[in-house]
């Protein structure tokens, strides 16, 4: 047995009413913080919610919310710029992906004079982290805990991955009533994008007990409220077990990885700005296919999760019930069915290919692929 060591050292409050908790989670900690918010969460009140709950507590809070698509480089500077001019001791993220990457990128470099640009350009980050907590609004994050964050660098406009110190994350909170407001559709894609990295970690070349354990939950819970969801999106019990879908997920990837669609999805979003959940939506039953091919096991052990399956019938057949069982959720959904349908060019998709080969997590797939393998893998989804 090969030894196993894992550490993630965040405390985390998943829940109703978690926002609450919050000044819990800083109690005897700073007075002052920069708030890093997706600006979209203003009509739902939920900044002012949480900026209430701190200032309740005698904290002074800078908000930044000037996030638009997914957030450049050049934005994280500025970001970076007035966190280190105020001399914020924390750093909070509050929002979806977008919002919780870029508050990662703030506290990863908050306590240095490090550039972004040089350390996207491989440059070491030498200084401890600031503290940072974040409270995600989406169902989906396949980095919450690993130290992992995306950006689009603004001097190319590709999609960069970046990995932070681990255990950058000092707390997690996950409140199923933030993450209300969206119409089942959209609901619905976000927990496909869930269920898309939890599926890429079961199957990871650096898969282990601990993830298998916890993305298998991930992937049952997803799947329960996908099907609740569909119908009725502000279901308080399946936004409850998407809400834990995302933190299972998110614990099991960090002692795993996510893989190709991940990959492909983050870049074409930075380069196109298509929605990753809408293009996760579109790769998932295509990712399962080709990871039924090379690790068919895996892919059959989650057949029972999608539906009924027949316990006689061959490890190759409960994988492409796997599959068809997703297809038929993305029909019900009337969701594309190919990145053509994003009025995407192929010729354009070789940097896409080319810009995913290059995310460090792409070393840990069942199989070795070259660019080239990533191309061909986007010609068939397309």
């Amino acid at each position: 047995m090969a030894d196993f060591r894992f550490h993630v050292p965040a405390d985390c409050f998943i829940g109703q009413d978690a926002i609450f908790k919050v000044p819990l989670l800083l109690e005897e900690g700073p007075d002052r913080a920069i708030l890093v918010a997706d600006p979209d969460l203003r009509d739902a009140k939920t900044i002012e919610k949480l900026v209430a709950v701190l200032e309740g507590r005698g904290m002074k809070l800078i908000v930044f919310d000037e996030l638009d698509g997914r957030p450049s480089s050049a934005v994280a500077e500025t970001a970076l710029s007035l966190a280190r001019g105020a001399r914020a001791p924390l750093v909070i993220g509050l929002g979806g992906i977008r919002a919780v990457h870029l508050a990662k990128a703030v506290a990863a470099l908050g306590n240095g004079t490090e550039h972004l640009d040089d350390w996207m350009d491989g440059g070491a980050v030498l200084r401890a982290p600031l503290p940072l907590l974040l409270v995600p609004t989406s169902y989906r994050d396949p980095f919450l805990l690993s130290g992992g964050l995306v950006l689009t660098d603004a001097r190319t406009g590709g999609a960069v991955f970046l990995q932070a110190h681990k255990g950058v994350e000092s707390g997690v909170v996950i409140d199923p009533n933030l993450m209300g407001g969206m119409s089942g559709k959209t609901a619905a894609a976000a927990i496909l994008d869930g269920i898309m990295g939890a599926v890429e970690g079961y199957t990871s070349s650096r898969d282990s007990f601990l993830s298998d354990m916890a993305l298998r939950e991930a992937i049952a819970l997803y799947v329960r409220a996908l099907d609740v969801i569909i119908q009725r999106p502000e279901d308080p019990q399946a936004k409850a077990d998407a809400a834990r879908a995302s933190f299972l997920a998110g614990l099991g990837l960090a002692s795993s990885s996510p893989g190709l669609g991940t990959a492909i999805s983050f870049a074409i979003n930075a380069r196109w700005n298509v929605p990753k959940a809408n293009l996760a939506a579109v790769i998932l039953p295509y990712l399962l296919d080709s990871l039924s091919r090379s690790r068919p096991e895996k892919v059959a052990s989650l057949a029972p999760l999608f539906g009924e399956v027949d316990p006689d019938e061959p490890t190759s057949a409960s994988a492409a019930r796997a599959v068809e069982s997703v297809r038929t959720r993305l029909g019900m959904l009337k969701i594309p069915s190919r990145l053509k349908d994003f009025e995407l060019s192929l010729e354009h998709l070789v940097e896409t290919a080319e810009t995913a080969r290059r995310f460090d997590f792409m070393g840990y797939l069942p199989r070795a692929m070259t660019v080239d393998d990533v191309f061909d893998f986007i010609k068939t989804v397309y």
